[in-house]
């Protein structure tokens, strides 16, 4: 199975804010707002199912000071940070491309525990693959 898009990612300072602007735009909140505590942040998927716009991740903080290191780039610029896509093998497919692992390769809650990794790529910038499957052999390169 080739790649295939899953969200736009936005680093935000408030979630509860950010969602009132979106939904002026026609998005709604997809879910409860999830609380990573292991990655330390807050996320909240919204959806525009009438113009069929792009799904979008807000993530926030959830205490100052200790913050996810992809949140780290962005700490003084809020805004749209990551293209997201589902993907058979992470390994494979950062290997094949070159990509330099800016995360360790873990579980994610917000995507029921399959495992996500963080890349840094020369001309696409920053961008999260998430496995299709539970279970996920990816290694940790740089």
């Amino acid at each position: 199975m080739e790649a295939r898009f899953h969200h736009v990612g936005y680093a935000t300072k408030s979630i509860v804010k950010s969602i009132e602007v979106f939904q002026q735009l026609g998005y709604e909140p997809e879910n409860l707002t999830i609380l990573d505590k292991q990655l330390g942040v807050k996320i909240q998927f919204l959806t525009n199912s009438e113009n069929k716009a792009p799904r979008i991740e807000l993530i926030e903080d959830l205490v100052d000071g200790d913050i996810h290191p992809v949140l780290a780039i962005l700490k003084q610029r809020p805004g749209s940070y990551h293209f997201a896509y589902l993907i058979d093998s992470i390994q494979d497919f950062s290997l094949k491309n070159r990509l330099r692992a800016i995360t360790s390769c873990g579980p994610a809650l917000a995507f029921e525990g399959r495992h996500v990794q963080f890349f840094m790529s020369h001309d696409e910038g920053i961008i999260e693959l998430i496995s299709n499957e539970l279970e996920c052999a990816c290694v940790n390169h740089g």
